[in-house]
């Protein structure tokens, strides 16, 4: 019998080890788990809801106002491809200056239209945009 009360206490004791690696004790009885929320891990997925300023006239400005706070950027045109200089400098449409709720990702993606891809550099914390695949075979 005490083999076996020993027993137990041995993997009460393991059971309660493993779980504090999973969850933290945050109040009497409450515990959470010991996670970042999904945006933390992925900063383009965070959930928002904005005003494009009516200062910001061009697609540049309300992509670079969107990624103002998310820890990326818009690439330097320098690097960009000439379909994409040509999508930053357009007028940014009524419609775009009111935005969400929606993931940041998909914001960018409104922005840009069925026309173009996101392309996100995950390791410089960059974003651009390239042409689909759709529309590069149409323009050949």
């Amino acid at each position: 019998m005490k083999k076996l009360i020993a027993a137990i206490c041995v993997l009460i004791t393991t059971m309660a080890g493993a779980e504090s690696d999973e969850s933290i004790k945050v109040g009497r009885y409450s515990y959470v788990k010991n996670i970042p929320p999904q945006a933390q891990l992925y900063p383009l997925r965070v959930t928002i809801k904005t005003r494009i300023p009516q200062g910001i006239k061009s697609v540049e400005g309300a992509i670079k106002y969107l990624l103002m706070r998310s820890g990326y950027t818009l690439l330097e045109k320098k690097h960009m491809s000439e379909e994409a200089k040509t999508l930053m400098e357009l007028e940014l449409p009524q419609i775009h200056r009111s935005l969400g709720p929606m993931t940041l990702d998909v914001a960018l993606r409104a922005l840009s239209g069925s026309a173009y891809e996101l392309v996100v550099d995950p390791v410089h914390r960059k974003v651009t945009y390239e042409l689909t695949s759709r529309i590069e075979k149409v323009m050949q």
